[in-house]
């Protein structure tokens, strides 16, 4: 693993947001003992604050290569009080939202298209300039990573082949309920990519409201309902014994609706 652990450098004694949360109130450090750590817990509870501070922290890039921004001013000021313990620092690896997938998406398709539009307009004008050669290799690139554009696929499938893309050995990823644009097969299908990356000495830190990425073998697993860092087992969450419940009885919790 890269990250083994992070803990705050001080006491809190500010009252605002993010250090108002319950969860920030009451932390003091985290150990990363396995390969796959998983955050659950109800909106609210500060799990996605916690690992944009813990992103920021980690200087760690979005999934467009770019740092966090302005935008992420709460977790920066948080990340700046997180003291992180590493065994090597990788280079690989990258921070994910599923929040920023359609906006990646998007602007890469932008990107190739602009550089299209330049490429015909400079052979046009000079079929044999080396002027083409930037815009050529960043078509090359794309076409390489993502073959004919993530735009083309759906919305799923345009998910899993930015991991399948995006994914090298040994780096830490931390990634934000990283099942909202996949159906339950799908997420079966990122299971398999995550386990397989593992093997490669990758790390993963994940926040999920997903029973399915909550399966994922050997994760610990924290609960944070509580505001605090709770350890449980995959069959005590409430998550996992609520949509079991529902599954088994449908009609039992809708007749009450």
């Amino acid at each position: 693993m890269q990250l083994k652990s992070v803990q705050l450098m001080e006491n809190i004694t500010e009252h605002s947001y993010p250090f108002s949360l319950p969860l920030i109130q009451n932390f003091t450090s985290l150990t990363f003992e396995k390969p796959i750590t998983i955050l659950v817990g109800e909106n609210g509870t500060g799990k996605s604050t916690f690992l944009e501070a813990l992103a920021s922290s980690a200087s760690m890039i979005l999934i467009s290569g770019e740092t966090l921004d302005k935008s992420f001013m709460h977790a920066i000021t948080l990340g700046e009080k997180f003291k992180l313990g590493w065994s090597i620092k990788s280079k690989n690896g990258f921070f994910f939202r599923a929040d920023d997938f359609i906006n990646f998406i998007r602007n890469s398709a932008q990107i190739k298209k602009d550089a299209e539009e330049k490429l015909k307009e400079i052979r046009e004008r000079s079929p044999h300039s080396l002027e083409v050669l930037p815009y050529a290799r960043t078509i090359g690139e794309l076409n390489q990573l993502y073959g004919n554009g993530l735009d083309t696929r759906s919305h799923g499938e345009s998910f899993l082949d930015l991991f399948q893309a995006r994914f090298r050995p040994n780096g830490l990823y931390i990634l934000d309920e990283p099942e909202a644009p996949l159906s339950p097969m799908k997420q079966i299908a990122l299971l398999s990519m995550i386990m397989e990356m593992i093997k490669d000495g990758a790390q993963f830190i994940i926040a999920t409201h997903s029973p399915i990425i909550m399966a994922l073998p050997n994760a610990d697993i924290y609960e944070l309902d509580s505001g605090y860092f709770e350890k449980k087992d995959y069959q005590d969450l409430e998550h996992v014994q609520l949509t079991k419940l529902f599954l088994e009885n449908p009609e039992r919790f809708i007749r009450h609706l």
